[in-house]
């Protein structure tokens, strides 16, 4: 399930990316960063919840 969201996450991206250097649309770039805030905070919550399950066992 998470790699099938990463990867999802790496489409849009990229085709963010394939649509801002088209179009200039400042709402790709707005997308693309909005991305990467929400991969970037579901990493950190994984990784939160990894390191108090180490620490309860």
């Amino acid at each position: 399930m998470i790699r099938l969201l990463f990867l999802l996450a790496v489409l849009v991206i990229g085709f963010g990316t394939f649509k801002y250097q088209r179009t200039r649309d400042r709402y790709w770039l707005r997308l693309i960063r909005w991305t990467i805030f929400i991969v970037l905070g579901a990493l950190l919550i994984m990784f939160i919840g990894l390191a108090v399950d180490r620490l309860e066992h």
